[in-house]
């Protein structure tokens, strides 16, 4: 939460020579979230004039002997329409249950309704949904991403659990998270 001390560190460690994507994608939130996005447009620059190309986002799941992949607002999937409706219904539910959106994960400065659609469909959403729509009731859903998980989502999975009773888990590229009845095994500390 310390947007200046993260920038001081950025900058000392940009200082020993190339670093990967990450770094640079920490320091865009950073700033982000503190609303910052000129600087969040700077630290994007410097990626892209450095030839660092940011990871793209994915998420998958294994269904038998078939991997079901997923990027943010992806719509290819066969099951796209029903993945969408199920995020639609759960969203609703979500926000009885007392989930707020947290927009300070988007990069841009868009209004809140095109910021509460940016995050509303990330990969694991994504793929949680097609779990939720798949899997039978009494299976845990699986989720892999490649990247680390963003703290909207995260509240959002555990939203998600406590809502539906199911047990999710979400192996980002730090740790597994194993969310069930509203809690995540992280303590929400990852």
């Amino acid at each position: 939460g310390n947007t200046e001390l993260a920038a001081y560190a950025a900058d000392r460690i940009f200082e020993l020579g190339p670093v990967s994507s990450g770094l640079h994608v920490l320091l865009s939130n950073a700033y982000a979230a503190t609303g910052r996005y000129e600087d969040v447009a700077k630290a994007r620059k410097m990626l892209k004039d450095r030839g660092i190309k940011k990871e793209i986002g994915l998420s998958w799941v294994d269904e038998g002997n078939k991997v079901h992949t997923f990027a943010a607002r992806d719509r290819s999937h066969a099951k796209a329409k029903e993945i969408y409706r199920k995020l639609e219904e759960l969203g609703d539910e979500m926000g009885r249950a007392g989930y707020i959106a947290d927009t300070s994960f988007v990069w841009r400065e868009v209004n809140g309704k095109e910021k509460n659609q940016t995050i509303r469909y990330h990969s694991e959403r994504l793929a949680v949904a097609f779990g939720l729509i798949t899997f039978p009731s009494d299976r845990p859903i699986r989720v892999m991403k490649n990247l680390h998980i963003c703290g909207d989502c995260h509240t959002a999975i555990k939203f998600m659990s406590k809502c539906t009773g199911r047990v999710i888990i979400v192996r980002d590229n730090n740790r597994f998270h194993h969310f069930e009845d509203g809690k995540c095994s992280c303590g929400d500390y990852w």
